[in-house]
């Protein structure tokens, strides 16, 4: 509280407030300032009339949630300029701490009188208990300090150079900033310690609250020689450096949890970096100042900060440290080293998480198995399957002794008190904001192409929020470690710490609204699922970065239980076009993973039925193609095209979609008369229903004139082949995906026209073009590189030939497997080549290996295996 008396009587002033009783008094004064009346602050906030009238008669104070509430009743009364927020948000506080109906001793003509001996005590005329005693024993009930030794080096060498009055340091002022939890106190009880061993006096001062920071800067002015009369008048921050600078010796001052430092280590309407508050430089070169706090944004430091102040970022641990305090705490009893590994990643390397799992699981293991029960979390394979079963409030609660963790049952309350603390900042945005992300995917989350404001703004979540709003706040939550930037530009991509994402989406106010944070997360990842095209390579660095969050509505719908009748439409949509993506982009592996989990969710969500399973189906079928398990990839077709015909009609175009892939599966099973007429079918009804010059249209097209190659037709193929082409470079560009493979049936045309020159010019032209386009392993670069490579051998130039399809078939063998179908082909070409370049033995031993796969693979009627048995018995034939 402040004691100008300048502050005039008749205008609201939060400084005043210490009670309920003042807080009713200065919002009165708010509202009639001005000119609203109660009924019309209750309907701008959506509250009963009775209720804002019991703020303004004192009957009761406005709730600290939603954060946003109490904001709106001050918008509501004029106030909005943030800095007096800020100040109503600290006095509203201040009135609920003090209870009651108290009156303060104030009088409507002027600022609140001070009580006698104020030195230490708090709004509410209690007393506040400090100490400047740095709680260095707190040390010994911990584990052993691991993975800071960079920060405690920095730390001792700054005390060896006070100690040793040698050069001046590069900072007076060290700040420790990092997410809540991450062991700021720790590092600076460890400073204490070592400043003692260098005979270094150490003060600590809890950053806590204003009235804390006061009645401990009061206490060590006392220590320091500052008789009562000196305490009491003057400024207090003035006295307290006057007297570190008139100290004789060096000294080290801590403030510590100060993680709201301009409420608390500033003067008000000042910035920390002023220098003329708590916080300042020491002139002297005799002092070291340490502050720990989660707030290391630059909007509290500057941007940059003073010359005299140095951020110094406090992170969890990695992955090997994190182990051994685990295995510390708990015992070597607990489990394996890689298992204690699994767990500290589980929990993020974060040092308070770390510590309540090993303490809990060492607890538990004391207790006799009778008594601790079948679910106690007695190892770190029990404690990760605790977490599993979302038990974190029961293995997270803190069993310590008081003082190793901040209040709370739970680690999850070192964060909310963070964004308590953004909340009183004028930033009621932060909350909803944490709980969205951590309803999004564990992988970094691009920010700017997944937080779109407009959608934002449609949800009840948030109402009207601004691009610079959600941008702002991303930063606030970056500056207090809640959020991590990984990514261009300070917020473009942030990491929620893996921790902060389970417990916030375990959060009451996410499962209370789990229908509104499902369709808002559904209308996100689709919004910008649908504006990329899977199939254009332009749009894959984009995809890269979303893929991972396209799963979140399906993830939310079976984590909450929900209802498939409350699923929302679009549930699947971004979960299928991301697996789209990494099929087109060449990831058959992965595809064929993300699919397979889409038609497990999708099922368990929606039920088998559901035509958006059946499109997932389809897309599974299609990456067994690619994996060449043409067995599955025919009848994963069939089944689908049954389901669709009967669901959606014959000549719908999912139904012809599934019908014209089926065609390409008996194509490559040697079936090409039946492959044939499924295609012209296909194309005759894709024809009627979507036109000459559609896309699809087009890729009937494609595959009907390259079965005609297939069977010897040459000239109707070739003709057709030449048409497709033009109008797909004329309607998708001349290096779309799709004109390219046209340009590839063109030039296996070429080849079997005995075109060899012809054959190998547009074969080198478009290896090329899809090394640019589509990359070096996508599977058409390697086929078109596999087409190159026997009309080189056709050719004569075998050397080269087998030098890259040597290449070639490591290349395929790493992505694909032994086995795959496409592998297999280059094999058969290099025993080609070797035969004719005269190795007969190695010839035959690497074509009788590829018969005996084609045969387990295909079977022994393929096309392709009765060729490999057909070139195994001319080498045997040759070779005798």
């Amino acid at each position: 509280m402040t004691s100008d008396p300048a502050l005039p009587p008749d205008r609201p002033e939060p400084r005043r407030i210490a009670t309920k009783t003042d807080f009713a008094r200065e919002l009165t004064l708010a509202k009639d300032r001005a000119g609203v009346t109660v009924r019309e602050i209750a309907a701008a906030v959506g509250a009963p009339a009775s209720t804002v009238g019991g703020y303004l008669s004192g009957k009761h104070l406005p709730a600290l949630r939603p954060a946003d509430q109490f904001p709106r009743i001050l918008a509501a009364c004029g106030v909005t300029d943030q800095a007096q927020v800020h100040l109503w948000w600290q006095a509203l506080r201040r009135a609920r701490r003090a209870g009651g109906d108290q009156t303060s001793p104030t009088s409507p003509a002027g600022p609140p009188v001070p009580p006698p001996d104020t030195a230490a005590a708090r709004p509410d005329g209690r007393r506040v208990l400090v100490s400047t005693r740095p709680p260095v024993d707190r040390l010994t009930r911990g584990p052993e300090v691991r993975g800071r030794h960079e920060v405690t080096e920095r730390l001792r060498r700054d005390l060896d150079a006070l100690a040793g009055q040698r050069a001046a340091l590069a900072a007076d002022v060290l700040v420790l900033c990092g997410l809540g939890g991450s062991g700021k106190s720790t590092v600076a009880l460890l400073a204490a310690r070592m400043a003692a061993e260098r005979g270094i006096p150490a003060w600590w001062v809890s950053g806590q609250d204003p009235d804390t920071v006061m009645a401990g800067m009061q206490a060590l002015s006392a220590e320091l020689g500052a008789d009562p009369d000196q305490i009491k008048a003057g400024s207090p921050p003035d006295l307290v450096w006057r007297l570190l600078e008139a100290y004789p010796g060096p000294w080290l001052l801590v403030l510590d949890n100060a993680d709201d430092p301009p409420g608390t280590l500033a003067l008000p309407g000042a910035a920390v970096g002023d220098g003329n508050g708590w916080m300042r430089s020491v002139r002297t070169g005799r002092g070291l100042v340490l502050v720990t706090t989660r707030d290391g944004s630059v909007g509290t430091w500057g941007d940059p900060p003073p010359p005299w102040l140095e951020l110094i970022p406090v992170r969890p641990l990695d992955a090997a440290d994190a182990a051994r305090v685990l295995t510390d705490l708990a015992g070597p009893g607990a489990g394996t080293e890689e298992q204690a590994r699994d767990l500290a990643a589980r929990l993020g390397g974060l040092p308070l998480a770390l510590c309540l799992a090993g303490r809990h699981v060492a607890e538990v293991a004391a207790i006799p198995a009778a008594f601790a029960g079948p679910r106690a979390a007695r190892t770190f394979a029990g404690y990760d399957r605790a977490l599993d079963e979302g038990r974190h409030a029961e293995v997270l609660a803190r069993t310590g002794p008081p003082g190793d963790g901040p209040a709370g049952d739970a680690v999850g309350r070192t964060w909310e008190l963070s964004l308590d603390l953004l909340a009183g900042r004028g930033q009621p945005t932060a909350r909803p904001l944490l709980r969205l992300l951590s309803c999004l995917g564990p992988a970094p989350v691009p920010s700017g192409l997944l937080l779109r404001p407009a959608t934002l703004s449609l949800s009840p979540l948030f109402g009207p929020v601004s691009g610079r709003e959600v941008w702002e706040t991303l930063r606030a939550l970056a500056g207090l470690g809640i959020v991590e930037p990984a990514g261009p530009g300070p917020t473009d991509v942030v990491v929620v710490h893996q921790l902060v994402r389970d417990m916030s989406r375990r959060a009451p106010d996410v499962r209370d609204r789990i229908g509104e944070h499902l369709a808002l997360v559904t209308e996100l990842v689709a919004g910008a699922a649908t504006e990329l095209d899977p199939r254009d390579p332009a749009t894959w660095e984009q995809w890269r970065s979303l893929v991972d969050h396209t799963f979140s509505p399906l993830d939310l719908v079976l984590g909450f239980g929900i209802s498939p009748r409350a699923v929302p439409p679009g549930v699947l949509t971004a979960a299928t076009l991301a697996a789209r993506y990494l099929r087109a982009s060449g990831q058959p592996a992965r595809a064929e993973a993300a699919y397979a989990r889409l038609v497990r969710l999708g099922i368990a969500a929606l039920g088998e039925h559901d035509p958006r399973v059946l499109e997932v189906q389809h897309d599974l079928s299609r990456v067994w193609y690619d994996l060449g398990r043409l067995g599955d990839a025919s009848r994963g077709l069939r089944a689908v095209l049954r389901a669709r015909t009967q669901t959606l009609g014959p000549a719908h175009p999912d139904t012809l979609t599934t019908q014209h892939y089926l065609g390409r599966a008996l194509r490559d099973a040697g079936q090409l008369d039946a492959a044939w007429r499924l295609f012209r079918k296909t194309l005759d009804a894709r024809r009627a229903v979507l036109g000459e010059d559609h896309p699809d249209t087009l890729t009937s097209r494609n595959n009907a004139a390259d079965a005609l190659r297939a069977l010897g037709r040459h000239e109707q193929a070739g003709r057709e082949l030449a048409s497709v082409l033009a109008a797909r470079t004329r309607l998708l560009g001349a290096e779309h995906p799709a004109t390219l493979v046209t340009r590839y049936h063109l030039a296996r045309l070429a080849h079997d026209r005995d075109d060899l020159a012809g054959a190998r010019a547009a074969l080198e032209a478009l290896v090329d073009d899809y090394l640019r386009v589509l990359g070096p392993e996508h599977p058409r670069t390697l086929l078109s590189r596999q087409a190159l490579i026997e009309v080189r051998h056709d050719l004569g130039e075998r050397e080269q030939a087998l030098a890259e399809a040597r290449e070639l078939l490591a290349q395929r063998r790493g992505l694909l497997g032994d086995r795959h179908p496409a592998v297999l082909v280059t094999r058969h070409r290099i025993g080609l080549l070797l035969v004719d370049l005269g190795a007969y033995a190695a010839a035959e031993a690497e074509l009788a290996e590829v018969l005996a796969a084609r045969r387990l693979v295909l079977g022994p009627r393929h096309p392709e295996t009765a060729l490999a048995r057909a070139s195994l018995s001319a080498v045997r034939a040759r070779h005798r």
